[in-house]
């Protein structure tokens, strides 16, 4: 009787790590594209519910409340402030929320010059006089948040 061994001969090992090859090569733009997707929801999340937490602000406590990027004229895809407007607005002393900052890679574009948004203690929109428009743009992914008069909060849509 002969011997006979086990396992894989090389011709089908071959054959098995190039169709891993193959599937691996199908995947990954897949998953790229799939990240990048979950970037973009989580960082225009982000600036969604810093909105809404200085609207509910001024409701809460009956006064204006105004959310803007931390440097004077900064970029909003950088970190912003939400703090009340009791005192002088160009060195706000209660701050009552900091966003951190937005990856590299972002571009944040409003519909008009905006340097900051109020709401007011009825939760509108007091300053700009305007609806506010974010467009926001990640690589493929682009995303479209707008803030109304009436101080509604629409992600993908306009305030008409």
């Amino acid at each position: 009787m002969g011997l006979r061994t086990k396992g894989f001969t090389l011709i089908e090992v071959l054959v098995a790590l190039g169709v891993l090859l193959i599937l691996i090569t199908l995947a990954v733009p897949a998953f790229t594209g799939s990240m990048q997707s979950t970037k973009a929801d989580t960082e225009i999340g982000d600036l969604r519910r810093a909105l809404n937490f200085a609207r509910m602000e001024a409701i809460d406590r009956g006064i204006t409340t105004r959310i803007r990027p931390t440097a004077q004229g900064g970029a909003w895809s950088g970190e912003l402030m939400v703090y009340d407007n009791t005192g002088n607005p160009a060195t706000p002393t209660n701050v009552l929320r900091v966003v951190p900052a937005m990856g590299s890679g972002v571009t944040l574009t409003l519909t008009s010059e905006v340097t900051n948004i109020d709401f007011n203690n009825l939760g509108g929109l007091s300053a700009p006089a305007t609806p506010v428009s974010f467009n926001y743009v990640r690589g493929a992914q682009s995303r479209t948040l707008s803030v109304c008069l009436n101080g509604r909060i629409v992600l993908g849509g306009s305030c008409g």
